[in-house]
């Protein structure tokens, strides 16, 4: 039975689709850590906890590719745009560190494919855990996490939560929360 991933074409002007990959019970967490701080993987490593929806991701990543295609990223890699663009805040290490790879055994591993380029086939299987269909990101989401990096605790619904994440993440340029 193959698993189910998250796939989504970006911005078609950079040719680029977003492939995201659901992990849980990882037992190479640090050698992980390694790859993608010494920048020998080409892929983002994203918190699960603080994604309610692929959406999200497929947001910041998108925001990722044309900030790369017209020269105007923030970050140094186009995968250190992807966790930027997830936060509120305009402090890199705050995003990298709130939104990347940490201790948890749980991940989300992005990649932005291309005609050209496919890190997926060497990277995917030197992750040891158990890979799960991206339809169970929700059992992974720390709803009261998500509302505190986001700065909505004062919500009384969860009716609409993704649009006004989205929102605010789209928007953080121009607004202070």
């Amino acid at each position: 039975m193959k698993l189910e991933h998250f796939t989504c074409v970006l911005d078609p002007e950079t040719k680029t689709t977003l492939k995201i990959y659901l992990y849980k019970n990882v037992q190479n967490i640090e050698e992980i850590r390694n790859h993608i701080t010494n920048g020998e993987w080409n892929c983002a490593i994203i918190k699960p906890s603080l994604i309610l929806d692929p959406f999200q991701v497929a947001v910041a990543a998108n925001r990722a590719v044309v900030a790369a295609k017209f020269s105007t990223m923030v970050t140094r890699t186009v995968f250190g745009e992807i966790l930027y663009n997830l936060s509120l805040t305009k402090n890199i290490t705050q995003s990298l560190s709130k939104f990347g790879i940490e201790k948890s055994h749980d991940l989300l591993v992005c990649f932005l494919v291309t005609n050209e380029i496919d890190c997926r086939p060497e990277i995917l299987p030197e992750i040891k855990g158990e890979q799960c269909s991206i339809t169970e990101l929700c059992n992974f989401t720390n709803l009261k996490d998500v509302k505190s990096v986001y700065k909505l605790n004062n919500l009384k619904s969860d009716e609409g939560l993704l649009d006004i994440i989205v929102s605010r993440m789209t928007t953080k340029n121009f607004v202070s929360y």
